[in-house]
């Protein structure tokens, strides 16, 4: 028998035996504990869960005639029943909760909440139980919008357009006695301090009173559309050139351009001040031959913005020193031509003062024959 345990085979069937068993006994707990603890997926569907959802409170009224009040917009709903279920309910929402008041007159009443389309096999808890509602004859109007600012927020000097509202006007519905109290309708803007830019925005409207305060109605629509121009004062002047720097001697220079006229923006005071023309200086220092300039129109003080702030100027020279010389020589010959009829008129007074002088003595003479001859 000793003999037999010696032999080497012997060890390795017993170890490989024992493996087997060890592996049977391991994997026998572990699959027993799977089906202990693991459900199907039926077994999940079918189990109970609950949950609270949060859904919005439905009216029925008749609201032609009615304007209902006092309800919450939203309650919450607590689901209980399978799982399956109570996902899909929150899921789908394929369920409402509501009041009915169409049987209700005028006046406060105290209604239950109901709910209709859940699952027959979900239980549900509504709160709160019941709401009070207040129902009253119901009134529609409309307004005209008016848009608010604070004046005060538009930067110094600078003036605001007529705000442009879209859509225009405003249906106001509630109760009649809320809907008379409401005087008008505003959409109040928001500017921020020292504003330059145009304002564009949203915004959000409000019923007020006489007294400024807000009315508890129903505003359809309830945001509009508001643009704000804000913009500077302007004023037209024309440019006068000028020339500025040293130019070559005996040329002359003269500026031509097709704009005549810029626009100047400024607050009203600063613009006040300013003429109906503005000098630009152009330079014509090196300039030697008519050439096109691009001339940078420069901002009088207080001036924000000028348009165009460049013009295109054409610079035209003209040479003068010919001219010059042919105006000294047409005088000089003017001077001699001048001197010499002098001369001759001189000679010709000469010749007649000596004519009258010998037809003077020759009268004297003629005189004293005749008186001899009387003698």
């Amino acid at each position: 028998m000793k003999e037999f345990f010696n032999r080497p085979w012997v060890y390795r069937v017993l170890s490989l035996g024992l493996a087997a068993l060890l592996f049977a006994w391991v994997t026998s707990q572990n699959l027993g504990a799977t089906r202990s603890n693991s459900q199907t997926p039926e077994q999940t569907a079918v189990a109970d869960i609950t949950e609270t959802l949060k859904t919005t409170l439905q009216v029925d009224s008749d609201q032609d005639t009615y304007y209902v009040t006092g309800y919450p917009k939203q309650v919450s709903i607590t689901l209980a029943g399978p799982s399956a279920n109570v996902i899909a309910a929150r899921n789908m929402r394929n369920f409402r909760v509501y009041i009915d008041v169409r049987d209700l007159k005028v006046g406060t009443h105290t209604v239950k909440i109901k709910q209709t389309g859940l699952n027959r096999s979900l239980k549900y808890t509504i709160k709160p139980e019941t709401v009070k509602v207040k129902i009253a004859t119901r009134s529609d109007k409309t307004f005209p919008i008016q848009a608010n600012y604070k004046t005060s927020r538009i930067a110094e000097g600078y003036l605001t357009g007529t705000p442009s509202i879209s859509p225009a006007t405003v249906r106001v519905s509630g109760a009649k006695s809320e809907v008379s109290r409401v005087s008008e309708v505003v959409a109040q803007l928001d500017i921020s301090n020292n504003t330059k830019d145009n304002y564009e925005q949203e915004v959000l409207l409000e019923a007020l009173d006489k007294n400024g305060d807000a009315v508890d109605v129903l505003l359809t629509p309830q945001t509009v559309h508001v643009s704000l121009p804000v913009y500077l004062p302007s004023k037209k002047v024309k440019l006068n050139f000028e020339q500025s720097g040293s130019g070559d001697d005996g040329r002359v220079y003269s500026f031509v351009s097709s704009v005549t006229q810029v626009t100047l923006f400024a607050p009203q005071s600063v613009l006040d001040d300013i003429g109906k023309s503005i000098t630009v200086p152009v330079s014509v220092s090196k300039v030697n031959s008519s050439i096109q300039k691009t001339i940078k129109i420069y901002k009088p003080n207080g001036v924000v913005e000028i348009d165009p702030s460049a013009v295109t100027v054409n610079i035209q020279v003209t040479q003068v020193n010919a001219e010059s010389n042919n105006t000294t020589s047409s005088s000089s010959s003017r001077s001699t031509s001048s001197s010499e009829e002098s001369s001759s008129d001189e000679d010709s007074d000469s010749d007649e003062k000596s004519s009258s002088s010998s037809q003077s003595s020759s009268s004297s003479t003629s005189k004293s024959s005749s008186s001899s001859d009387s003698e």
